[in-house]
């Protein structure tokens, strides 16, 4: 089942579940109360990151209306070590949820921790390292969203993949499998990640993709150590 599909199936058994009472009936359960919920989210789109890949980005909208549930279900929102700590002691609130952000996007501070600010919940990021300080667009997503971005053109792949013929783009699947190629092409050769950086602006412009507005937005980067200080002070 497509990605796009799945979330609108499930977008709308949350509904649906909210409006029959289902949440507020299972977070009274035994089975609910004695149990830790951990909720792992990424990114949140800056710009159209979601419409490329739902099962890693989501808008801003949809993240303030998954807290907006949390909250209005009575949900006990802990940072995560007193989750833990608690779940081992046996003596965790009922409806204890955890939240975390893997990888510490750039949109993190831009987008996500203005909605968790407002609804006041404590959230743990799991921040990467190497990207955090050579602040480029990561080249695996960066890849991948850029060959979703310029889908519609017609390019010859022999630059990018070493052998000719035009990049079939047409489909996720046949995207996906021209990302892990170009991967795999940048592994073997041992390519650094300043020349992958390069990579990145030959195959944007190739493909009609405005690759100098992602680094202006700072789309698919990660948060610089000062700015991850500046998110974490400001709680």
């Amino acid at each position: 089942m497509r990605p796009t599909k799945l979330k609108r199936i499930k977008t709308a058994v949350l509904a649906s579940s909210k409006s029959i009472g289902l949440f507020s009936v299972m977070g009274r359960s035994r089975w609910r109360t004695d149990r830790l919920l951990i909720l792992g989210y990424h990114g949140i789109s800056i710009d159209d990151e979601h419409l490329w890949n739902p099962a890693l980005y989501m808008s801003q909208e949809a993240l303030a209306r998954r807290l907006e549930l949390l909250v209005g279900n009575k949900c006990a929102v802990l940072p995560l070590r007193e989750a833990v700590d608690r779940l081992e002691r046996n003596d965790l609130p009922p409806r204890s949820v955890a939240i975390t952000f893997d990888d510490g996007f750039y949109d993190f501070a831009v987008r996500a921790h203005p909605v968790i600010q407002e609804f006041g919940v404590p959230v743990t990021v799991y921040q990467t390292s190497y990207y955090s300080t050579f602040n480029r667009p990561i080249f695996d997503v960066a890849c991948s969203y850029i060959l979703w971005k310029g889908a519609a053109q017609r390019v010859d792949g022999a630059p990018f993949l070493g052998t000719p013929g035009v990049l079939d783009l047409s489909t996720t699947a046949r995207r996906a499998a021209v990302s892990l190629r170009i991967r795999k092409t940048m592994l073997r050769d041992g390519r650094s990640a300043q020349e992958k950086d390069v990579f990145l602006d030959r195959l944007a412009e190739a493909l009609g993709v405005d690759i100098g507005s992602m680094r202006k937005n700072r789309v698919l980067h990660l948060m610089t150590p000062a700015e991850l200080r500046r998110v974490a002070s400001a709680g």
